[in-house]
C-alpha cells in the first residue's frame, strides 16, 4: 500500500486538479473513489488545498487588507430612512420600506361596480388573496391610472416597468392593507436624515399631498410620502 505522500506525487504531478478530470467533477474513473467515495475525503485534495492556502499572498494584498482593518468604523446614521423609490407619472416618490409588503408585477384589476371615477381602482388577486387596489394617481392628482397587464387592452409603454406595490399598516384596531400601482420602480435606498429637507412651496402637485419631506436622487427631487396621511386618505376614499 502506498502512503499519502506517494499517492499525491503519483496523481498530482502528472494530472493537476485530478478531481476535475477523473474525480467526482470529472468522469469518475479514479480508482481511489472506490475507497474514499468522494474527492473531499482524499488526501490528494487535502494536500492541494493546503498548498493553495499556504501560497504567498499576491503583491499588495496584505497592505490592502491592513488599510481596511485600520480604517475607523463608520457609524450608521441613526436618522437614516429606508425608502422605496418609484415613479408616478412625471413625479418621483418614496415610501418607507417599513410599510412595504412586496413589489409584484402588474395583474388584472377588476373594477368594483358603482365605484367608477373614485380612487378605488378595483380588486386584484395577490397570491390567492383579493386585495383592494387604490389609484395613487387619483389620490395625489397625477394623470394616469394603475396599469393593466399587457394584452388586456393596455398599451405598450417602454418608459419604465409598471409594478404593483403592496403596503400595510397596523393600528390599535385593525390592519390596513392596500395595493398601489406604480409606473416604474427605482429600488430601495437608505437616505440619511441630513439629506431630507422640508417641502418648498414650488414642489409638484403630487409631492404637495400626503408628503412629509423631499430629497435629491441624482438630479431629480423625490417626495417622501407620509404613511399616516396616505392611509387616512385611502380610508376616506373608500368610506366616502
Amino acid at each position: 500500500m502506498i502512503d499519502h505522500a506517494t499517492r499525491f506525487e503519483a496523481v498530482e504531478q502528472p494530472m493537476p486538479e485530478c478531481w476535475r478530470i477523473v474525480g467526482v467533477s470529472g468522469d469518475r474513473s479514479c480508482p481511489e473513489l472506490a475507497r474514499f467515495i468522494h474527492c473531499r475525503n482524499c488526501p490528494v485534495l487535502a494536500e492541494a488545498a493546503r498548498q493553495f492556502f499556504d501560497r504567498p499572498a499576491p503583491p499588495g494584498y496584505l497592505e490592502a487588507w491592513q488599510r481596511v482593518l485600520e480604517a475607523p468604523d463608520e457609524r450608521p446614521d441613526a436618522d437614516a430612512m429606508s425608502l422605496l423609490v418609484f415613479r408616478l407619472g412625471d413625479e418621483w416618490l418614496a415610501l418607507p420600506t417599513a410599510i412595504l409588503v412586496e413589489v409584484t408585477p402588474v395583474r388584472r384589476i377588476h373594477a368594483v361596480p358603482h365605484r367608477a371615477g373614485t380612487p378605488l381602482a378595483g380588486i386584484v388577486n395577490i397570491r390567492g388573496r383579493l386585495e383592494l387596489c387604490m389609484s395613487l394617481h387619483a389620490v395625489l392628482g397625477v394623470p394616469g391610472a394603475p396599469r393593466q397587464p399587457r394584452g388586456d387592452d393596455a398599451s405598450d409603454d417602454d418608459d419604465g416597468v409598471p409594478r404593483l406595490l403592496v403596503i400595510e399598516r397596523k393600528d390599535r384596531k385593525s390592519l390596513h392593507r392596500w395595493v398601489l400601482g406604480a409606473d416604474d420602480v427605482a429600488g430601495v435606498q437608505r437616505i440619511p436624515g441630513s439629506a431630507l429637507r422640508k417641502l418648498p412651496a414650488t414642489v409638484g402637485q403630487a409631492a404637495s399631498r400626503c408628503s412629509s419631506a423631499l430629497f435629491d436622487d441624482d438630479t431629480r427631487p423625490v417626495a417622501v410620502l407620509d404613511e399616516a396621511r396616505l392611509f387616512d386618505a385611502f380610508d376616506r376614499a373608500v368610506t366616502a
